[in-house]
């Protein structure tokens, strides 16, 4: 359909094109043949050629109208896939979830699933891609609750009570047994991970410049092995606290005592 359109169109520029030199060759045989009538004639094709060209430019700006609708419903289903594909992901996991399953979530046909995604494969990639690409925004690159002043205990305790009851946890956790197990994908989902981690360090480590400037002490440049080993800390707290909390409960593991250590980690 869009290859039609876009012959269409062209067919119509060429013949807008020959009308206009059609006008020009005929305007000088009119000349030296019939003067008196040289400027009507070629008035008359002048204005036949713009309208033509007024018509391709409306051709084309419907195509390209349709084309925008198009992409739009295409990026929109996508979305609709993936969504989809995250939720039954996180609750089934990677063997157990079915495409069936995802275009049954989200209220498309199978069909659907495969025109956009070749495989199961490539659709749990897709969603791996998206999750971790947002995870490695910058604006992510930081530890709920803390800041340059310091370590706000309530407020990360409120992050990790939530974390621990967000569905996406559980997908979180599959994304890395995936990477773990599949060892052909594990380069690229590694990359993810690692460049999060790296961020992570940085604000670690603006994090001690500002606290040692606080306490008027002098603060080495840049990272430091101690700083990749706080990182190290604060991750694993970050994700082992909720998890544990969800399945061992208040009586084990609670957010807030997940805080409480990751405090004592920047402190």
């Amino acid at each position: 359909m869009a290859d039609d359109r876009d012959r269409i169109s062209a067919a119509s520029r060429a013949l807008a094109d020959a009308a206009a030199q059609l006008t020009r060759a005929l305007g000088t045989q009119a000349e030296r043949l019939l003067p008196e009538v040289t400027e009507v004639v070629a008035e008359g094709l002048r204005e036949a050629a713009r309208e033509l060209a007024d018509a391709t430019g409306s051709i084309s700006d419907e195509a390209r109208s349709r084309e925008q609708r198009r992409r739009r419903k295409v990026d929109r289903t996508r979305a609709d896939l993936l969504d989809a594909a995250a939720r039954v992901f996180a609750a089934r996991g990677f063997e157990g979830a079915s495409v069936d399953d995802v275009a049954a979530e989200a209220g498309y046909t199978k069909g659907a699933v495969y025109a956009h995604f070749g495989s199961k494969r490539e659709l749990f990639l897709a969603v791996a891609r998206a999750r971790l690409g947002e995870e490695g925004a910058p604006s992510q690159h930081t530890v709920p609750g803390v800041g340059p002043a310091g370590v706000d205990v309530g407020a990360l305790t409120d992050a990790l009570a939530l974390s621990s009851d967000d569905p996406r946890l559980l997908l979180a956790v599959e994304l890395l047994a995936y990477a773990l197990r599949h060892p052909e994908d594990a380069d690229e989902l590694g990359g993810f991970y690692a460049r999060a981690f790296d961020a992570l360090v940085e604000h670690v480590a603006d994090l001690r410049r500002a606290r040692d400037a606080r306490e008027g002490r002098e603060s080495a440049p840049g990272t430091t092995q101690d700083d990749r080993d706080t990182t190290l800390g604060v991750v694993a707290l970050l994700n082992v606290a909720p998890l544990g909390a969800r399945l061992l409960g208040p009586e084990h593991i609670t957010p807030a005592a997940g805080a409480r250590v990751i405090a004592r980690l920047l402190a």
